[in-house]
């Protein structure tokens, strides 16, 4: 019997990822005329909403707003990700459930988060892109992003030296 050699995954350097999606965005612009606003990115709060807002419109005819793009496509971004996760970990044997320390904290924890992304357009990329834009707020709002990751880095730091 032959001995056969095991199989090597290979994987997609992270730059020619990019450069691919960046292409295949750019001809769906082009070709489809799809333009998003020039701050709507990938953001789980916002896409939440706008799924949530578009099936309670479809169902009820209420007239809740989504933003344009969700108009046209069904924002489904949110369930995407975390069925993405599920079978990447399934696929390669890392799914496991774990007990929560303090399961009502982190949910309140994240029920804040997700509320102030939505009531004030929180959401990291978003204010990336308008102080890319010059937008004054989200430049003070990225200044104050940073200055809240280095504070918690810190106090982590500090908490776990003693």
């Amino acid at each position: 019997m032959k001995e056969q050699k095991p199989r090597v995954r290979s994987y997609v350097k992270p730059w020619i990822f990019g450069v691919s999606a960046g292409t295949v965005f750019v001809l769906i612009e082009v070709l489809f005329r799809f333009y998003p606003p020039s701050a709507y990115a990938f953001c789980l709060s916002c896409h939440t909403r706008d799924l949530g807002n578009t099936i309670v419109n479809g169902f009820f005819r209420t007239a809740f707003q989504v933003a344009r793009p969700a108009e046209t496509v069904l924002m489904i971004t949110s369930p995407a990700v975390l069925l993405g996760a599920l079978f990447a970990s399934a696929l390669y044997r890392e799914h496991s459930f774990q007990k929560s320390s303090a399961p009502v904290r982190f949910f309140l924890i994240g029920f804040v988060m997700m509320l102030i992304g939505i009531l004030i357009f929180g959401c990291p990329t978003r204010i990336t892109l308008r102080s890319g834009y010059g937008d004054v707020y989200a430049i003070g709002a990225l200044a104050a992003m940073f200055a809240g990751i280095w504070v918690g880095t810190v106090l982590l730091r500090r908490r776990s030296v003693r």
